[in-house]
């Protein structure tokens, strides 16, 4: 490993270290000293594709990196972010050279950018990763999970070829760059809820992917009820349709299963991944007077966890279910990864929610320049009041920067369980 990083960088690092540490000796921490100093981050190293750093507080930290000086689409956490000590394991990389920085952001919302170093990685670790995608498709939603053991699962689908954001070359062309083929490329493939742009390119999968396992929730609210996209009953029969010629299996999703108590769960025991249904089906629950989507509100919430890292994946469930998980289980929803919930639209990602999910990361599944008055700046504010760094198919934000920069197409989390990649590709 060759760290190379101008010497005088070094010392300013040593001495502005040296300083922060004494200067926190001799403060006087009353509640009238107001912290106005960024982090310094020191003690920068690489060892075995592991990158490992010191900051003189307490700061949450992200590792900006990529194959070429100042081109950064790889952003690198540590499940146990907001210490002083932070690490990042360089997860799915080829023995190369890499330039990174390393921005902080301590408790106060100070924050600081390193200036640019490089690495050299001669040996990649071997590492069992599991992969979740957001395919971009605009408009719409499709996930694609891979697990260290091979096992595929596609959350949601676009369109597909009908209403106004056809997305299904996308979704075929992301399928190609995988190596998914058909017909059992696909293990399971997950239904949330009864909107078009969610259903309506399993349309098209599901002659072809016919192996697949098919899931949906059990209870939901009637079709033909939606107003918002008047095509989705008839997209609904078409997914019928294609399922009964297709002859998939199909099992039906309900809140509180796991992977212990249902087979069509097990996704990778053998790598400990557990999987649980926190809402399906809830929209039943939401009354006349009240200003929520049944059809939104029967959506289908997954929380995965693989070590130390848990994902959640909150479709287009709305406020009213978002409250009734954080009473039903509490810290128990607390996750890294974060699908912001129904396209960064203000009626989900309460306060309450996001306060009980903590996550470091959100991913809004929909183009920003596509949907502007959809994707809601009060969403925004909240994602940034809470520290949480977003991501949309073209455009990023982490939290400390205080600025956007631009990514481009599929955003995935590449996870071996303890640190976590976001990275960016088309």
């Amino acid at each position: 490993m060759r760290l190379n990083i101008g010497m005088r960088w070094v010392g300013l690092l040593a001495i502005a270290g040296l300083a922060a540490f004494v200067g926190c000796a001799e403060r006087d921490d009353t509640l009238s000293d107001v912290d106005t100093d960024p982090p310094v981050v020191i003690s920068v190293t690489e060892e075995g594709g592991r990158v490992s750093w010191d900051t003189d507080e307490g700061a949450e930290c992200v590792l900006l990196y990529g194959p070429r000086t100042g081109i950064y689409n790889h952003y690198g956490y540590n499940v146990y972010d907001g210490g002083r000590a932070h690490y990042v394991d360089l997860i799915d990389i080829e023995p190369d050279t890499y330039y990174f920085r390393i921005m902080a952001t301590d408790r106060a919302g100070n924050s600081m950018t390193t200036e640019e170093m490089s690495y050299e990685v001669s040996e990649v670790p071997a590492t069992e990763n599991l992969i979740y995608t957001m395919v971009d498709v605009g408009w719409g939603d499709c996930h694609f999970l891979e697990f260290p053991n091979g096992t595929t699962v596609m959350v949601d689908a676009g369109w597909g070829t009908i209403g106004e954001h056809p997305h299904a070359a996308d979704v075929d062309q992301f399928l190609l760059a995988r190596g998914v083929a058909a017909p059992a490329g696909i293990d399971y493939m997950v239904g949330t809820h009864a909107h078009a742009d969610h259903y309506g390119h399993f349309i098209g999968l599901l002659p072809r992917f016919h192996e697949t396992h098919f899931l949906a929730p059990r209870y939901a609210a009637i079709f033909d009820r939606n107003t918002d996209h008047p095509d989705t009953a008839s997209v609904w029969k078409h997914v019928e349709g294609a399922l009964r010629s297709s002859g998939a299996e199909r099992d039906s999703l309900e809140d509180g299963q796991t992977n212990r108590t249902v087979d069509f769960l097990k996704w990778d025991e053998e790598h400990g991944v557990e999987v649980k249904v926190l809402s399906a089906g809830a929209g039943r629950f939401v009354l006349s007077w009240q200003s929520s989507d049944p059809i939104n509100n029967d959506c289908a919430v997954l929380k995965i966890t693989y070590g130390e890292v848990d994902i959640m994946l909150g479709g287009d469930a709305e406020a009213f279910v978002e409250q009734r998980m954080v009473k039903a289980y509490g810290r128990e929803m607390d996750v890294e990864v974060l699908k912001v919930g129904h396209h960064g639209n203000n009626d989900a990602s309460s306060e309450e929610y996001l306060t009980a999910v903590s996550a470091r990361v959100g991913l809004i599944p929909k183009s920003m320049e596509d949907n502007p008055g959809v994707f809601d700046q009060q969403v925004i504010d909240r994602l940034r009041a809470y520290g949480v760094d977003y991501y949309v198919s073209d455009r990023a934000y982490m939290n400390g920067a205080r600025d956007d920069a631009p990514v481009h197409g599929h955003v995935s989390v590449v996870t071996d369980g303890e640190s976590y990649i976001v990275w960016s590709w088309k």
